[in-house]
Formats: structure tokens, C-alpha cells, sequence
């Protein structure tokens, strides 16, 4: 089975890209499997692909996952929920002749936060029950959902990346989400996602952050200003989306009992989901017509394939110092 893949964007230079999935082509025996990365403006990806048609697929950095949405929709590429959604996506697969773009940067986000939210619910759980036993309740310090933010997120920035943490909390089970934005007739936008998702959306200045169990920075680390942060917060997870070696944001958070989760977090587990599917659309091309797998035992391989590919991608990415780059 022959892989070739590569990631597009500009600049494109500092991408880890290359290095996480060569690594894990490696790790899954897939020594002829060949990852690339080309400069590429939005003005030149309709001609880049159009020239590039062996290629299995390709991860899309900026400035073109917004471009990318445009031409799925004129070409009638199969566009998932994710792409269709957000309206930006990050990944381009072909398989058995059909083309489809995907945006595996939710994915991402809700594998990054996934641990440390369960982990926060299930404290939270565990102190109600002890107080009800108590028969203390809410007077002994246990909140209800409204007022300790467990079902709340708070996001900085309303921009691509932001519509992205949008749905992505919402499929986390967040029910309300507040924006923090400088200018709010930029968040149009995700404003919209919200009404789509049935989540309650609403924009704020960029000065507080209330009690929430998610906290998400979308912002380049040195645009993110000095915020005050809630003293009623009891917990929740924070999410630094730039990969900035040193990320004050998180430091803060850390600083008022949230659980910090590194940007790499998600670099790596959008860059996962993608080789997941580019691998899949490569044994699709290489399997013998009419070929299919019992569902249990794919779905039992599946688990095992991401589990090589994420230690792979990890493993990587801590053997190269400096900030790392999608």
C-alpha cells in the first residue's frame, strides 16, 4: 500500500506537519509512504490539486481552509459535517474516485479536552454525592450547573478557529458559550453556528472570564491581553489553540484551578484523525473490489491503529524543541 500525502499553506516553512505523519507511516510499517510540503496560496489551491491528482490527500494550513469549503461546494466535493459547518477545513482525502473534505480540527479540540473535562465532571459528581449524603447540598459549597459554569465555555477570539471550538464544545455537551472579542461585529459568524447548534451564544468584551468548565484561547499568544478571571471558578479545563512554548494564558488558568491542556494537545490529535483517513482512503484503493471488513474487528483495528499513530505523532513531536506549527 502506497501513501502520498503532503500539507499545504503559507508560510509553511515552521509546519510539523511533515513530521508527524512521516512518523507515523514509520510506526505502521508504511515505509513507502511519502509526505511533502508545498508554499501555496489561496489564489493557487484550485491548480495545485488539479495537478496534484495522485496525491491520496492533504492537510491545509492557512490561508486555505476557507478556500477549501469554496471549492468543495462549486466542484460538489463531499464536505462533512465539520467543514460544512465551521465553513473552513483542513483536510482533502480521495478515495475510490470521490473527493471529500473534512475539518479534523474538531476533532481535535474535543479529543484535547475530552480527559480533563470527564475528569472534572466526575469530581463534580463525586462532591455532590458526599454533600448530599451530608445533607448539606448546595449550602456546603456544592453549585448547581448554572452558577459553577459546568455546562458553560467561554472562548477568546471569534474567529476559523473559533467556530471550530464552538462545535466542538457542543458535541462536549456545552450548552451555553460566551465569546470574548474586541469587536464584536466579527462574530457574526460564529453567532450563527450557535443558532444552528442550539447552543446559546452571546459576545462580551475581552476583559473577564466567568466560571466555565471549558476555556479556550483562539487567539496568537501575543494578542491575548491580560484578563481577570472569575473568583467563583472551582475547576474546568483550559485549551491554548497556539502553540506557543510559553502560553500565560494557561499559566493563569492553571494559576485558578483549571486543568492547563497545551496546544500541541490538539495539534497532534487533528493531525491523528487526518492520518487516520488518509491511511483508510489508501487501503479503500488498494483493496480487491468488493472486499469489505466485518465491522467489530474494523472497529477493534481502528482503535488499535489510532493508539500506534497518536504515541507515534507524540513521541515525534517531544523529540523536537521550539514551538511547534500545524
Amino acid at each position: 500500500m502506497t501513501i502520498s500525502a503532503a500539507v499545504l499553506g503559507r508560510p509553511i516553512a515552521h509546519s510539523k506537519s511533515p513530521l508527524l505523519h512521516r512518523a507515523a507511516f514509520q510506526a505502521l510499517g508504511l515505509d513507502s509512504g511519502e509526505y511533502a510540503s508545498f508554499d501555496l496560496g489561496a489564489e493557487d489551491l484550485e491548480s495545485f490539486l488539479a495537478a496534484h491528482g495522485s496525491q491520496i490527500g492533504f492537510s491545509l494550513t492557512m490561508p486555505l481552509k476557507e478556500r477549501l469549503v469554496e471549492l468543495a461546494l462549486t466542484h460538489g466535493w463531499g464536505l462533512d459535517d465539520t467543514a460544512r459547518l465551521t465553513g473552513v477545513a483542513n483536510t482533502l482525502v480521495r478515495r475510490g474516485g470521490a473527493t471529500s473534505v473534512a475539518n479534523t480540527d474538531v476533532q481535535g479540540i474535543v479529543r484535547a479536552l475530552t480527559p480533563g473535562l470527564n475528569s472534572c465532571r466526575e469530581a463534580a459528581v463525586t462532591a455532590a454525592i458526599s454533600a448530599t449524603a451530608a445533607g448539606l447540598g448546595a449550602t456546603a459549597g456544592v453549585s448547581t450547573a448554572d452558577s459553577d459554569g459546568a455546562d458553560r465555555a467561554t472562548i477568546l477570539g471569534a474567529g476559523a478557529t473559533a467556530a471550530s471550538a464552538l462545535l466542538a464544545c457542543s458535541e462536549l455537551g456545552i450548552t451555553t458559550v460566551e465569546f470574548l472579542v474586541r469587536n464584536p461585529d466579527r462574530a457574526a459568524r460564529v453567532l450563527h453556528l450557535g443558532k444552528q447548534l442550539g447552543v446559546s451564544a452571546s459576545t462580551t468584551t475581552l476583559k473577564q472570564i466567568e466560571p466555565s468548565a471549558v476555556v479556550i484561547s483562539t487567539l496568537p499568544a501575543e494578542a491575548v491581553p491580560e484578563l481577570q478571571w472569575s473568583p467563583r471558578f472551582r475547576g474546568g479545563v483550559a485549551l491554548d489553540v497556539a502553540y506557543a512554548a510559553e502560553s500565560g494564558f494557561l499559566r493563569a488558568a492553571q494559576s485558578h484551578g483549571l486543568i492547563p491542556v497545551e496546544g500541541t494537545v490538539m495539534l497532534v490529535e487533528q493531525a491523528v484523525a487526518q492520518s487516520e483517513m488518509f491511511i483508510a482512503a489508501a487501503e479503500a484503493s488498494a483493496a480487491e473490489p468488493g472486499f469489505t471488513q466485518g465491522s467489530t474487528q474494523s472497529a477493534t483495528h481502528n482503535a488499535e491503529r489510532r493508539a500506534v499513530i497518536a504515541a507515534a505523532m507524540y513521541s515525534a513531536l517531544d523529540d523536537q524543541p521550539g514551538p511547534a506549527g500545524d
